[in-house]
């Protein structure tokens, strides 16, 4: 009977120590910084209205990026997790609509806020340590602003030449034929990059652009989702590639940068790209 005993608590330790290491360890947090979203604040209205975006754990750089059809903010967080309390909000108010958030991207984790506009807007970002604001600005209003610059500046250029030159005014513009003038006026600067995209073929030409002037036109050209990550408008670009898949093209493009990323959609359309940074520590 003893021996019983003893055979018993043998086999009641081999149980325990052939248990699964996940069964006696707690689960995960999720993140592996335990960088999370944990509200969404709406200031402000119509005109000067801001969103504050409030975060724990480690310090998330954002990705953002404006989509339109319909027309919306698009603020990524790699590598963090939304909180349980997170959630949606109906705003009406100026022209945002609403804010809606979850978890875009699971391995690895991205957190994703979307301001629905009701028409498009600029915006400027600023971040802290927990904290990422964006203000809204009328993207219309901020155009009449650039267009009516430029006609203030020439009509104080011309009545001030006027003043100067008020003697010889007759005989300047009797002997400069207007055919002269106009040949005089230099040529528009040639785009840093341009980027087409016709039946599935993607082809990018850039010539020092940025990488994130590179993502956006692909982003206008293909209508994907592409998240810029941030510090791409401090890397430059100089490339000729495709015409060829947009797969091959982008994955060419990104190959030896500082991000990794994921494609998503069938060989000869593009509906998304996914980007995060690459930790430096890993080769």
């Amino acid at each position: 009977m003893p021996r019983l005993s003893y055979v018993g608590a043998l086999l009641a330790v081999a149980t325990l120590l052939s248990a699964p290491i996940s069964a006696q360890k707690p689960a995960s947090a999720g993140a592996p910084n335990g960088a999370r979203v944990q509200h969404v604040v709406v200031r402000g209205s119509d005109a000067a209205m801001e969103v504050e975006i409030q975060t724990s754990g480690a310090p998330v750089a954002p990705d953002t990026q404006a989509i339109t059809g319909p027309d919306r903010i698009v603020v990524d967080f790699p590598g963090a997790l939304p909180a349980a309390e997170l959630r949606a909000l109906k705003v009406n108010r100026g022209a945002l609509k609403a804010v809606r958030t979850g978890l875009f991207f699971d391995n690895p984790p991205i957190t994703r806020v979307v301001l629905d506009l009701a028409e498009p807007q600029s915006y400027r970002v600023s971040t802290s340590q927990n904290a990422v604001v964006i203000k809204l600005g009328s993207a219309a209003a901020g155009a009449q602003a650039l267009d009516a610059a430029p006609a203030a500046r020439l009509q104080n250029a011309s009545f001030a030449g006027a003043r100067v030159a008020a003697p010889r005014v007759s005989s300047a513009v009797s002997n400069t034929p207007l055919s002269s003038a106009v040949r005089e006026t230099p040529p528009p600067p040639k785009p840093a990059v341009t980027v087409t995209f016709e039946n599935g073929m993607l082809h990018i030409h850039a010539e020092k652009a940025t990488l994130a002037q590179v993502l956006f036109e692909v982003q206008r050209a293909t209508h994907a989702e592409i998240a810029i990550p941030a510090g791409a408008e401090l890397e430059q670009v100089v490339a000729e590639l495709g015409p060829a898949p947009a797969r091959d093209v982008l994955g060419a493009l990104l190959n030896g940068s500082a991000y990794n990323f994921i494609f998503v959609g069938e060989e000869l359309s593009l509906e998304r790209v996914i980007l995060t940074r690459r930790d430096p520590g890993i080769f």
